[in-house]
């Protein structure tokens, strides 16, 4: 799958099968997560992995929105930590970026994911905080969940020509 396949066919997964991801498939998408761009090569990246089934059942019951937990064979946390202002400018950014190439990665490994955000819901984030043992200067941005793909969805082209405009925006766009 080239680079263009894997970004328009990937899907949010919700439904996985129990079949286990191998490290080194961890491995690979947590490098390709660690090759997303920073602002001024901070590179502030910090992972969690969870592959214990009863931290991700617990996940599932208290974080909103992370009901895909339970069935999933592992999940990544994604969090940055904060060294001066540059990382505390730009963390979301840089974060959202490591976020993005894993579920890009996950999808060219054939892998589902979905991404569950923590920031900026304040419970979720201490959530995440307490039940990882997180301090302070680390702050975790999302969650996501991983695990071979139950059911496959059929690609959708969300193209549309109407969001483009060239060089200006035009006054009859509104």
């Amino acid at each position: 799958m080239n680079t263009v396949e894997t970004i328009l066919s990937r899907r949010s997964t919700r439904n996985f099968n129990h079949k286990d991801i191998s490290k080194e498939d961890i491995n690979t998408i947590l490098s390709c997560a660690m090759s997303a761009p920073t602002a001024r090569n901070q590179q502030g990246f910090r992972f969690i992995v969870v592959d214990k089934q009863e931290l991700l059942n617990k996940i599932s019951q208290e974080i909103e929105h992370g009901k895909m937990c339970k069935d999933a064979n592992k999940a990544i946390i994604v969090c940055y930590e904060i060294k001066d202002e540059t990382s505390e400018l730009y963390w979301i950014q840089d974060a959202s970026a490591a976020t993005q190439n894993i579920l890009l990665s996950s999808t060219a490994l054939g892998i589902g994911s979905v991404w569950v955000a923590l920031h900026p819901r304040e419970q979720k984030i201490n959530f995440i905080k307490d039940q990882f043992n997180l301090p302070d200067h680390i702050k975790p941005l999302s969650l996501i969940a991983l695990g071979y793909k139950e059911n496959f969805l059929k690609q959708i082209d969300r193209f549309d020509s109407s969001k483009v405009k060239y060089n200006n925006w035009d006054k009859d766009w509104q």
